[in-house]
């Protein structure tokens, strides 16, 4: 029969102590201090031993690290424009919204390439829709395989219709400026002078004419022949071509200018013109021509009497105007006056 301590043993404890109580047990060995630079050369080792299987591992685990946390679900903001598809015989008096604010949901590498320039545009088919509120739904908003739209701002689009009509109406020339001094715009003359337009009822209940691009008459000083086109309000559309041809007529511009106070002079061959009078010794001339005529004849005419010698008592002559260029109509008041031989100067007094 095995003794108990033989029995552990053998199980794999430690064998029962055997010395006697009291008696100084052996001193442990005791490790040697260590060697000088010993900590140093295993620091340096940790560090730069096998450099390149260290640096893969770093790179894996960061590659893991990035794998895991960039493939959860993210959101980005992105905007999709909005087309209409109208009935013929209707037209959207609402404003149209161009585009919607859309939240795209997905993995962060989906998103990182999703780009809203390659989205189709939101396609609102309105053909048999009545006026009311209009809801766009994800499914409109067709997104990259493995992205999801989570929210749409706006959601519903407002929209109201009014019914299509057709209206002929006079086609009026828009001009800008002004012409050379002395001449006027006599005639503006649109070719064609009426169109077809189409637009909403109540819209084109309120027009009777349509406007062309503006033209420019600044100094201009002859007739000529310009090229436009028509100018529509919005929503309403012209039927046929919108080229307009202006006939634009040039004259020189026509006045009228009274001179007052002119004061009659007298001619005649061998007359002194200082020994007669005349009365009234001023005249008022009406002028009337073309601008630039009338302005020339202002500083070159005068009003005059016209005498002959042997006459030495006093008359009524026609009074008339010396150096009035052709063209010009002239009306004078009065038309005659009185000519008398001037009196003598009184002789001065004696001493």
């Amino acid at each position: 029969m095995r003794n108990k301590s033989e029995t552990l043993g053998s199980l794999g404890r430690a064998p029962a102590r055997t010395g006697k109580i009291g008696k100084p047990q052996p001193t442990p060995d005791v490790d040697p201090p260590p060697e000088p630079g010993r900590v140093r050369r295993w620091i340096h080792g940790a560090l730069f031993d096998n450099v390149g299987l260290k640096f893969l591992s770093m790179v894996l685990a960061i590659t893991v690290f990035l794998l895991v946390n960039t493939d959860k679900d993210r959101e980005i903001t992105a905007r999709i424009g909005v087309s209409y598809t109208l009935p013929d015989d209707k037209v959207l008096m609402s404003d149209r919204i161009e585009e919607v604010r859309v939240t795209v949901k997905g993995p962060w590498q989906r998103l990182r390439r999703f780009d809203q320039r390659e989205v189709d545009r939101i396609n609102l088919d309105l053909r048999r829709a009545s006026s009311g509120e209009v809801t766009i739904t994800p499914d409109m908003i067709h997104v990259p395989s493995g992205l999801t739209i989570s929210q749409i701002e706006p959601r519903t689009i407002r929209v109201a219709f009014d019914r299509r009509v057709e209206k002929i109406v006079e086609v009026t020339a828009q001009v800008s400026g002004r012409p050379q001094h002395g001449y006027v715009i006599s005639e503006v003359k649109p070719a064609p002078a009426t169109a077809k337009i189409r637009g909403a009822e109540t819209t084109l209940a309120a027009l009777s004419a349509i406007h062309t691009r503006e033209v420019s008459l600044e100094g201009r000083a002859e007739s000529f022949v310009a090229e436009t086109e028509m100018s529509p309000p919005d929503g309403v559309d012209v039927e046929g071509s919108p080229q307009v041809v202006l006939h634009v007529t040039v004259d020189e511009e026509l006045v009228t200018r009274k001179l007052p106070g002119l004061v009659v002079g007298v001619r005649g061959e061998g007359i002194d013109p200082a020994k007669w009078t005349v009365t009234p010794a001023q005249v008022e001339v009406t002028l009337t021509g073309a601008l630039l005529a009338v302005e020339k004849a202002k500083a070159a005419m005068a009003p005059v009497v016209k005498l002959t010698t042997g006459e030495g008592k006093p008359h009524e002559v026609d009074v008339v105007i010396d150096g009035l260029p052709p063209g010009i109509g002239v009306k004078i008041s009065p038309e005659r006056v009185k000519v008398s031989p001037a009196k003598p100067a009184p002789p001065p007094p004696s001493p």
